[in-house]
């Protein structure tokens, strides 16, 4: 059976959202983790703010958790360690995989007792199977710096990171040049739960 562990966002040292995920590999060159749909989040009731009112507003209190679905098909995150972001794709009930593709910048993730945590940078990248690609979210990036989430040095390296990722995405790297269909997830696999130690503090 595979194994179940918890990967958190985190914000302010608090958890902005913790998911359960099956560890599909963990080594020097990857990390792989897969959630299935209809798994049970838990994400953080502070308030938000920004263009869709969806973002953390900086230095609000914690105020506790609520549960939410996981309600798409199942993801496959993929993050190299030391890298500040990480690919995504789709795989629907179907067994077939999604035309698109998600990076979603990030900080490195850092291994906890209970499975990893990192820091979501609110801008993307969407990318078609052609790897034609754009960018997403920039007007929540935009805010967040006026809201004081991020300082100018730390936009700067969220930027710097996309063009990482996107040098990568168009010299066709990996994991662009994967054989995607290599993997399934095996046939009756049970939603995962949240792990102990999921809420705790940084």
């Amino acid at each position: 059976m595979l194994e179940v562990v918890n990967l958190r966002w985190m914000h302010e040292a608090h958890v902005e959202s913790a998911h359960p995920v099956y560890l599909l590999a963990d080594d020097d060159d990857v990390i792989a983790t897969y959630e299935p749909g209809g798994t049970e989040a838990m994400h953080s009731t502070r308030s938000k703010g920004g263009p869709r009112g969806r973002n953390l507003l900086p230095g609000t209190p914690h105020t506790g958790f609520a549960p939410g679905i996981w309600t798409g098909p199942g993801v496959v995150r993929l993050h190299r360690p030391g890298q500040e972001w990480s690919t995504w794709r789709w795989l629907d009930s179907r067994g077939e995989w999604s035309g698109t593709w998600y990076v979603n910048l990030e900080e490195h993730w850092l291994r906890t007792t209970s499975g990893f945590d990192t820091e979501d940078w609110i801008l993307d990248v969407l990318v078609d199977d052609d790897l034609s690609w754009r960018y997403k979210d920039e007007d929540e990036l935009a805010w967040a710096e006026a809201a004081g989430r991020f300082d100018g040095g730390q936009i700067e390296r969220i930027w710097a990171a996309s063009r990482a990722a996107i040098g990568a995405l168009e010299a066709r790297a990996w994991p662009f040049d994967a054989d995607w269909s290599r993997w399934l997830p095996p046939v009756g696999l049970p939603v995962p739960h949240l792990q102990p130690g999921w809420d705790a503090p940084r």
